[in-house]
C-alpha cells in the first residue's frame, strides 16, 4: 500500500521498472516525495 499525505492509502501495482519494494518506493517517491510503501 502507498500512503501519502492528502490521499487515502492505495495499492501500488508493480510495474516492469519496479519489481521489488525498493524499486516501488523509489518510483512512488518520484511522484509523491513524502509517501511510504508497505
Amino acid at each position: 500500500m502507498v500512503t501519502t499525505p492528502g490521499h487515502k492509502p492505495f495499492p501500488m501495482i508493480l510495474l516492469e521498472c519496479a519489481l521489488d519494494q525498493a524499486g516501488a518506493l523509489a518510483f512512488a517517491r518520484s511522484i509523491w516525495s513524502r509517501c511510504t510503501v508497505e
